[in-house]
């Protein structure tokens, strides 16, 4: 029940928590599953929010690694 508690999504109280626990046969992962799935409705304008973000480290990652790749090809080619 500790390892449930410990990775639950916060501002769950341990009773709730608890209480799913039980209700899925004391199984962790299909307790964790459910109570992730809980606070995982979020709105449509915060799930645009999240995807512009997540394309944005995106869009950086993609072009750190062109920079990386570039550096690299100059060091290779002294």
């Amino acid at each position: 029940m500790d390892q449930v508690i410990q990775q639950s999504p916060p501002n769950l109280s341990n009773e709730f928590i608890e209480e799913i626990f039980n209700k899925n046969n004391k199984n962790v992962l299909n307790t964790l599953t459910e109570l992730w799935n809980i606070t995982d409705k979020i709105s449509k304008k915060d799930k645009n929010k999240w995807d512009d973000i997540r394309e944005t480290c995106d869009a950086f990652d993609e072009e750190m690694s062109k920079m990386m790749k570039s550096k690299k090809n100059d060091i290779d080619n002294k």
